[in-house]
């Protein structure tokens, strides 16, 4: 069986390959003939040849070794536009090289040549816009030109060698017959197009590691197998990642011969070809180099060394930054030159950021490339229906968890094609999540139950990059989410968000600041109006939304359900309430349930409460846990009950015993705790700011007080406590009027929207 890499360089592939490599004079390649030979056949390669850039010097140099011929990757132009070509020509001698570079300025010649001295060669990278020229029209000659294609190329993507290898198949007989009449040309020699593989490797790292297989054992073999279409390819993909530490090895390499890098040259020349280690005497008295253990030391901070060379390197620079910070920490006492040396060194090498940014954007437009030319030929995108659902607030008790708790729940239950993105210190085990273990942990101010966990952010990108999600979606303008929309751009992927949280509204009521709280809104209408899709709870925020600059276009209400086995009536307990209060003898409860938090204007509860103390007929109770709880219990512990946190049948059951549900909050965008307690036979009284109003009919299903009036709340209590037939009346509207709310049902159609339309089911394909 024949393998071979029919896609890579060496350093006779000595030109820049662009606009920085010009500037600091550094070449494709650095790699030695005789180290690709040798690596080559270490990795189970039984031929071997180099396809460096209109040059066969580096072939020539191994010429003379076993199971070498000599190959060349050829740049050619259409005459029509000069749109750039790579086709890679192999088993060649001097003379016909030096024919080629003649003609290779015309691609029609050039594959005439080819053809007329019987030289097999195969299109490279068919979809590869090296100049920004490529059409869907190239790609159409291309079906008339050349018999077999390169498919598999170690620095393009997974999703872009399928897309090629779709286009390729979709010639048929019929196809290349219009075709040719179209273009007036026709030099295939077959029907069907036949595929190759190569690591297209110009670092070294790489070699063998994609390639083409065939059967037999010669350099005849491989030629006739090439010719008849009986080729196939294995090996890996190319990713960003990948790519990034080729591009930094050359660099690498390249920086080393214009300047003195010292030691940081040396530990680099360790991280990108770690050498075995040995076992000799002098080892075992001198010890390792401190480079090797430095390099270890970082990779193991978190995780540990492996195999996998590119994620090693990746590791070692993910890591590089937590690890000093590690460091500084942990020092005994201060010292100014270790902390510089410690930063210095994080300094140098965080500048690598830059580079994995750089490329992988490189990476999502040549991606990006591929999609679009599917959507030309098949008048459809290519899209696998995965969503990247990315979260600040997982595991905590807020609206926002919750309602990403049972999206989780729903997606487990019905496969889709969601992963949860989350920054958490717990250890989290599920199919559905990925958990990015923080760099940095700090509590939010005024929120110290809700910890900030800021993970690495090349970790995140590259996981996303890696699983070809086709929409972003960030349940939070936190750090996720931040990451969540950087990364959208980077990678060219749609951007969806949700308005939970009225910022503005929650940073004013905590500083009395206006300055701070005007920069919090300038942040705000950034995050959103960057957004492809913004999903809004209640047609009041998106009200607010538009007056505070929000694209309208961008906005869609979406409502939210109660699930009404969980909350309905029939969980009433008589005795519920003695568990929390003293003397209760079955008087009226007014309720209230959430967060117990200032911005919530529990100070309204708190004002009803002191003008009713003295009414034998009710009690009062704050359902909940928060910042502002431990205040509260200074003055009121004896006077209303605090169950704290509850969930489950206990919540259903606190919720189903009360009588009214008192919410005075003017900051919710949504309300989720309204609904929940209007499914358990609550009447709610609700202030007439927010979007928690938007849930009830005034009057009908409930009570909107405006000016959140604590003397209205009191008299509407009232009311409804002396009159039975009025409770009833409402009571039964409300009952009636939930059934509106099926949570399941509003769930999905959430996924629909977060999604673009564009979620699919683990297996299922989707067409856009």
């Amino acid at each position: 069986m024949i393998k071979v890499d029919l896609h890579l360089h060496s350093e006779a592939s000595n030109k820049p390959g662009g606009y920085f490599s010009q500037k600091l004079k550094i070449s494709e390649s650095y790699v030695k003939p005789i180290k690709l030979y040798n690596t080559l056949k270490d990795r189970g390669m039984t031929l071997i040849t180099i396809t460096d850039h209109d040059t066969i010097d580096g072939c020539l140099e191994i010429a003379h070794l076993p199971d070498t011929f000599i190959s060349e990757e050829i740049t050619t132009y259409f005459p029509e536009d000069r749109c750039k070509v790579h086709v890679i020509a192999i088993d060649i001698n001097e003379k016909q090289h030096q024919d080629i570079q003649h003609l290779r300025g015309n691609i029609y010649e050039l594959v005439d040549y080819l053809q007329k001295n019987n030289i097999v060669h195969i299109l490279a990278h068919p979809l590869y816009n090296m100049d920004g020229k490529l059409k869907k029209e190239h790609i159409e000659k291309f079906a008339l030109l050349f018999d077999n294609w390169e498919i598999l190329n170690g620095t393009r993507s997974k999703t872009s060698a399928h897309i090629t290898e779709k286009i390729a198949k979709s010639f048929t007989k019929e196809k290349l017959e219009e075709l040719a009449n179209r273009y007036n040309i026709y030099k295939r020699t077959r029907d069907h197009i036949s595929f190759t593989g190569g690591s297209d490797d110009h670092g070294g790292i790489d070699l063998g590691t994609g390639y083409t297989v065939a059967e037999g054992n010669t350099l005849e073999d491989l030629k006739q197998a090439i010719l008849t279409g009986k080729t196939y390819y294995e090996g890996d993909y190319g990713n960003p990642k990948k790519l990034t530490h080729m591009v930094m090895n050359i660099g690498k390499e390249g920086v080393k011969r214009r300047y003195n890098l010292g030691d940081i040259g040396y530990l680099l020349d360790q991280l990108f070809d770690p050498k075995p280690q040995s076992h000799s005497i002098i080892d075992q008295i001198l010890g390792r180099n401190s480079a090797s253990i430095f390099i270890e030391n970082v990779i193991k901070f978190k995780g540990k060394v492996i195999k996998d060379n590119h994620e090693n390197i990746f590791n070692f620079f993910s890591n590089l930054l937590p690890y000093t910070l590690n460091q500084i920490k942990n020092q005994k006492s201060f010292d100014f030159d270790k902390v510089s040396m410690y930063l210095g060194k994080a300094l140098i090498f965080s500048t690598v950021y830059l580079v994995y940014l750089s490329v992988y954007k490189q990476r999502a437009e040549e991606k990006n490339t591929s999609l679009n030319l599917h959507k030309e030929f098949f008048g459809n995108g290519h899209v696998e229906g995965k969503v990247a659902y990315l979260s600040d607030t997982f595991f905590e008790i807020n609206g926002v968890s919750r309602t990403t708790q049972k999206l989780f729940k729903l997606v487990q239950e019905e496969g889709y094609n969601v992963k949860f993105l989350i920054s958490h210190k717990k250890k989290v085990e599920s199919d559905y999540i990925k958990n990015f273990e923080p760099v940095l942990t700090f509590d939010l101010p005024e929120y110290e139950d809700i910890p900030i966990n800021i993970p690495n952010l090349l970790e995140v990108l590259d996981y996303i990059e890696s699983e070809n999600f086709d929409v972003i979606y960030s349940a939070t303008p936190g750090v996720m989410g931040i990451y969540g929309l950087v990364i959208s751009k980077i990678l060219n992927i749609p951007f969806v968000t949700a308005y939970h949280t009225d910022f503005p509204q929650y940073v004013y009521r905590y500083t009395q600041d206006h300055t701070i709280t005007n920069i919090v809104t300038s942040l705000i209408k950034l995050f959103y109006n960057s957004a492809d899709r913004v999903l809004v709870p209640s047609k009041e925020y998106y009200n607010k939304l538009k007056e505070l600059g929000i694209n309208k276009d961008k906005m869609v209400v979406f409502r939210r359900g109660v699930n009404t086995q969980k909350f309905n009536p029939s969980y009433r307990d008589k005795n519920f309430w003695k568990n929390y209060i003293k003397d209760y003898n079955n008087q009226f409860v007014v309720m209230y349930a959430g967060r117990v938090s200032k911005e919530k204007d529990l100070d309204v509860f708190i004002e009803v409460y002191e003008r009713m103390k003295n009414n034998p007929k009710v009690r009062f109770a704050i359902v909940g846990d928060g910042p502002y709880k431990k205040e509260l219990l200074q003055t009121y512990s004896s006077k209303i009950a605090f169950t704290g946190f509850l969930e489950g049948e206990s919540l259903a059951r606190a919720y189903a015993s009360a009588d009214f549900f008192l919410f005075p909050s003017t900051t919710d965008t949504f309300g989720n705790v309204v609904l929940e307690a209007m499914a358990s036979g609550l009447i709610p009284l609700l202030s007439d700011k927010g979007g928690a109003k938007e849930n009830i009919v005034d009057e009908v299903t409930g009570f909107i007080v405006k000016d959140n009036n604590p003397e209205e709340y009191k008299i509407l209590i009232e009311r409804l406590i002396d009159n039975d037939t009025l409770r009833s009346s409402i009571k039964k509207n409300i009952l009636q009027y939930i059934q509106n709310f099926d949570e399941r049902d509003l769930l999905i159609e959430m996924l629909k929207l977060l999604s673009l339309e564009r979620l699919s089911k683990v297996n299922q394909e989707v067409v856009v």
